[in-house]
């Protein structure tokens, strides 16, 4: 059995430490933050929430002729819920499997 040495024009693996491209992009301030995006979210899920209680108060002493418009606010309140759960959900797992990490 012949065995290959090994040559010379073998470059080692880029550490991802050594890249400084990354360690600037990871700093720029141009870029949301987690928590930003968060807020965002929930206000988002606050808004749409305070409207259908208005629509349904609206509703209820008879402002509101059609309907339609109480439908598409109730189903832009339901989807900014899933929205919201989604994106909670996510980074509770990703805190998990950061956790469950070894050392």
């Amino acid at each position: 059995m012949f065995i290959v040495p090994i040559s010379s024009n073998i470059t080692p693996v880029e550490s991802l430490f050594d890249r400084t491209e990354i360690t600037d992009a990871a700093g720029n301030d141009d870029a949301p933050k987690f928590s930003d995006v968060f807020k965002e979210i929930f206000q988002e899920v606050q808004d749409t929430q305070k409207t259908v209680q208005e629509d349904s108060v609206k509703l209820t002493l008879g402002e509101i002729d059609d309907l339609h418009t109480i439908y598409n606010n109730m189903t832009k309140a339901s989807v900014a819920v899933d929205t919201f759960v989604a994106v909670k959900d996510a980074a509770v797992n990703a805190y998990n499997s950061i956790l469950q990490i070894s050392m």
